[in-house]
């Protein structure tokens, strides 16, 4: 039988001579794995912007095969990016937003609250006309939300510090790998509640980005080390 359902591309790779093999994390049946035959013969070349990273397209398939190699009936883009990636910071944060959903969701089941989470925010970062310098840690934030492991806000005078093996704010900085400093817990609490009223200057960013990365790391193992970070907090200051 065969299915329709949008999707997001999470990566792509070459396959035998001219194949492609694609993930992408569908609407209706979690993150699935294509075949693409000959997609670098010149005949098919045409197709190869439909799997850029996080394209947002309609697919057709037949659903007898489901969590194992399929193929394409039909595949269209339904939406198509007008700033996203041409825009040197938006870039930067696509880069970065697919290499990490690529790890978090790469055997996702079905997540309908997390799929319009994603194409709306993606339409509406390609919309925006600017961008904080801290979209991404906000992103993380909201991500951790909708999976369902986001951090207590019980920050307070006698809870400086954000523990990432705790979730939660506590007395001392008794390791200085797991837990942040003071300033940065307190802009993360900031965040987290939404009283931050402009991003935090760029060393706190950055202590912050690298300690949701390892909070990410606690709460999925296929999130190791993300090569994009350093292009992406260069561009981000």
């Amino acid at each position: 039988m065969f299915v329709a359902t949008r999707a997001l591309v999470l990566h792509k790779t070459k396959y035998a001579d001219n194949g492609m093999v694609v993930k992408l994390f569908t609407r209706k049946f979690g993150t699935q794995t294509f075949i693409v035959k000959n997609a670098y013969s010149p005949k098919n070349k045409r197709l190869l912007p439909l799997f850029s990273p996080l394209s947002m397209l309609e697919i057709q398939f037949d659903d007898r095969k489901i969590n194992q190699l399929m193929y394409f009936k039909e595949v269209t883009c339904y939406y198509q990016y007008q700033d996203l990636p041409y825009n040197m910071i938006k870039s930067s944060l696509l880069l970065f937003y697919t290499e990490l959903l690529y790890r978090l969701l790469y055997d996702a089941g079905i997540d309908e609250q997390l799929y319009v989470f994603l194409e709306n925010y993606l339409q509406d970062l390609d919309h925006s006309d600017g961008v904080r310098s801290d979209a991404h840690i906000s992103f993380m934030l909201r991500m951790s939300h909708i999976l369902g492991f986001a951090p207590n806000d019980n920050w307070d005078a006698q809870h400086p510090y954000f523990s990432i093996e705790q979730s939660s704010f506590v007395i001392n900085r008794y390791d200085e790998e797991t837990v942040l400093s003071q300033e940065a817990s307190e802009v993360l609490s900031q965040m987290m509640n939404g009283t931050l009223p402009s991003p935090a200057v760029k060393p706190i960013r950055k202590e912050l980005l690298s300690g949701m990365i390892r909070y990410f790391q606690r709460h999925n193992e296929q999130i190791r080390k993300i090569e994009s970070v350093a292009i992406l907090t260069e561009m981000m200051s």
